[in-house]
């Protein structure tokens, strides 16, 4: 009998359906852009959680269909490993492909329209504070290349990669949200997370959001180009010198960091050609990079600076391809989505797009698919329009 109690109180303990593993989902957001050695231990307590709930429940989630072609790319890493160039660096690497079961994680704990609400207002508040850590390493220190922002987080490509996505999803809520004393928040913090992503001077990030968000605004919302524009305009004018010059260095082929990206294409389709099936195995590039590097080539890097070619070079055509058959199922669910729901539901999941779009062209610039902290929100992203909400979007929730 005391046996059995035990039992009980381990399995109510990390149920993610109980509202303790709730909080710690809220604590494991929160802390994204703040501590990546905190999220991975409450990540611990939340992967065995979802053992726990679906052996007590005797059924897994509804996952997402591109989940499926998750799996195929986690099968063709771990392939890739096998063949690796350094089979023990690869093996350390690959624990990142338990970062894929967030997904049915966040299916299983997010179980109520008040729950969503609470992670989004969490969300809105940690991008909020890493912002205003940003402005005040700024004025601080000077806008420089050599000293920019990352807030708690090990680099500022990571830093303002987050950023970006949480100004993509929230810039599109607060358009589509009609109620003032909710919009009024959001733009304040919108204006802060602008001021420390354009700060950040990562221009991949800048990227990202003015692809991601000219479309949006295109297919959804063509009024606002009116006050848009005008509002660039003046943004453009009003910004430092150094910013400036770092916009126009995105066109500029004689900038050394755009030739060095273009010597990076070379050394990728370079290491593809010896190693085309499954690569040289995950984070494997820096050993090869002097070997396979141009000869204008002034640095070695760590990684390609490009999600696909990073891929390929690193684990191979056939995880490339997986890869590619995830990102497209994704786009494809999403677009789904947004055409057979509407109010509350239909919001999120266009905002869940255009971050995935964002985070797709930022990508072509930059390994972000690389990055665990921006995986850790890409992937919270990806969920919430697949969420089986008890109360429904459009239920007014009465607990959590």
């Amino acid at each position: 009998m005391f046996i059995k109690q035990l039992n009980n109180i381990f399995i109510d303990l990390f149920d993610l359906q109980k509202t303790f593993s709730f909080y710690l989902l809220l604590a494991f957001l929160l802390l994204i852009p703040i501590s990546i050695f905190l999220c991975y231990i409450i990540f611990s307590y939340l992967i065995i959680g979802m053992f726990v709930t679906i052996t007590r429940n005797k059924k897994l989630p509804l996952l997402p269909p591109y989940y499926k072609y998750f799996l195929l790319f986690v099968f063709l890493t771990l392939i890739s490993t096998v063949f690796s160039i350094d089979k023990l660096t690869s093996l350390k690497d690959n624990k990142e492909i338990f970062i894929f079961l967030l997904i049915p994680i966040f299916l299983l704990t997010i179980t109520s329209k008040k729950k969503l609400n609470i992670s989004l207002i969490i969300l809105l508040i940690t991008s909020f504070i890493s912002s205003l850590t940003g402005i005040f390493f700024i004025i601080k220190q000077g806008i420089s290349l050599n000293h920019r922002p990352k807030g708690f987080t090990s680099h500022w490509m990571t830093y303002s990669g987050i950023l970006m996505l949480l100004f993509i999803f929230f810039f599109i809520f607060m358009l589509f949200e009609k109620k003032k004393n909710i919009r009024l928040p959001i733009l304040f913090s919108l204006s802060v997370l602008l001021i420390s992503i354009l700060l950040s001077q990562t221009r991949s990030v800048w990227l990202g959001i003015l692809f991601s968000l000219t479309v949006f605004i295109i297919f959804f919302k063509p009024k606002i180009l009116f006050y848009i524009i005008p509002g660039f305009l003046i943004l453009i004018y009003i910004i430092p010198e150094s910013v400036k010059q770092r916009i126009y260095s995105i066109v500029d082929l004689q900038n050394h960091s755009n030739r060095d990206r273009i010597h990076m294409v070379y050394t990728g389709i370079q290491i593809f050609k010896d190693h085309p099936l499954t690569g040289v195995g995950a984070n494997n590039i820096e050993k090869v990079y002097p070997k396979y590097k141009h000869p204008d080539a002034v640095q070695t890097n760590p990684h390609l600076h490009n999600n696909f070619l990073q891929i390929l070079a690193e684990r191979g055509l056939f995880a490339l391809i997986g890869l590619i058959m995830a990102f497209l199922s994704i786009l494809i669910c999403l677009i789904k989505k947004i055409k057979n729901s509407q109010g509350s539901e239909k919001t999120i999941t266009i905002g869940t797009l255009f971050v995935f779009i964002g985070f797709l062209a930022a990508g072509m610039f930059e390994y972000n698919f690389g990055d665990s902290e921006i995986k850790f929100l890409l992937f919270y992203f990806l969920s919430i329009p697949f969420l089986k909400l008890k109360d429904q979007y459009n239920d007014q929730a009465k607990k959590i």
